[in-house]
């Protein structure tokens, strides 16, 4: 190969680059009219650390609400799924990075991401919850004082938690099992999660803890894409109606939490 052949290959390579760019090919995404990290996929990403939305299995599968719902979009945009994890607070990052196409990882679309990513429509709406020891005196959040509470690191509730007068230490952890194990060892006065996997977690577990007092704030939910890929993103709550309609959505709900979460779960 001549030093003007391998140049001419290389020119050729480069431009085939530029113009396939990061996520997939320039035919593929100028037929579906949005770009993909990999042809033929729908790469969706999330922690793995926050059951029952995302979490592993004993045997190392992926499992979970999140998992489920991501597998029904990736279908209905007639794509195969292809589910990732990283830590939470690592996430917004990763999608800013061009690694995956969505985040469906029960992610608050906060001003502060909205500055960084996209967001569909909402997919459930929950609401923080403090919860306490069971035989805690703390009645809601008025009773905190001096008091040490747990969030998972990178969530809402840790910017919350540290404007609340009572509170003298914010200690952050990677999951709320772990969180929550602590708090019923002592080693907390109280945790701040989601209602609904607090609950969930002390159903499964047995784990000695209980809400206290009411939602502290409306926790909504939503899948996150890549700034500027409007047309994955529409597609994606296109996508979100359809498996509300047609009954999807609350058959996957009910088999997760026993209720429809679609719905404000603060009642």
């Amino acid at each position: 190969m001549t030093r003007r052949t391998a140049a001419a290959l290389t020119g050729c390579l480069i431009a085939a680059a530029l113009a396939t760019g990061c996520g997939g090919s320039s035919a593929e995404a100028e037929e579906r009219g949005y770009r993909l990290v990999e042809d033929g996929k729908l790469t969706f990403a999330m922690s793995g650390q926050y059951r029952p939305f995302n979490y592993f299995e004993d045997d190392g599968e992926l499992a979970g609400f999140d998992v489920e719902l991501g597998n029904e979009l990736a279908e209905r945009l007639d794509l195969e799924p292809n589910p990732v994890t990283g830590p939470f607070n690592s996430l917004v990052a990763g999608l800013k990075a061009k690694r995956y196409d969505l985040i469906v990882g029960s992610m608050s679309p906060t001003e502060e991401r909205r500055k960084q990513v996209d967001f569909t429509d909402e997919y459930y709406v929950s609401g923080a919850q403090l919860f306490v020891e069971n035989d805690s005196a703390v009645a809601s959040a008025d009773d905190l004082k001096d008091a040490r509470v747990g969030v998972v690191l990178g969530t809402t509730f840790e910017e919350y938690a540290q404007k609340q007068p009572g509170v003298a230490e914010v200690k952050t952890y990677n999951s709320d099992n772990e969180m929550l194990t602590e708090l019923s060892n002592g080693r907390l006065d109280a945790a701040i999660t989601t209602k609904l996997l607090g609950l969930y977690q002390i159903k499964q577990t047995g784990i000695d803890v209980k809400p206290a007092g009411e939602i502290l704030f409306p926790d909504p939910a939503a899948i996150a894409s890549q700034k500027g890929n409007t047309e994955l993103t529409a597609e994606v709550d296109k996508a979100l109606d359809e498996i509300r309609d047609d009954g999807t959505y609350a058959r996957l709900s009910e088999k997760w939490f026993g209720t429809d979460i679609s719905q404000d779960a603060r009642s």
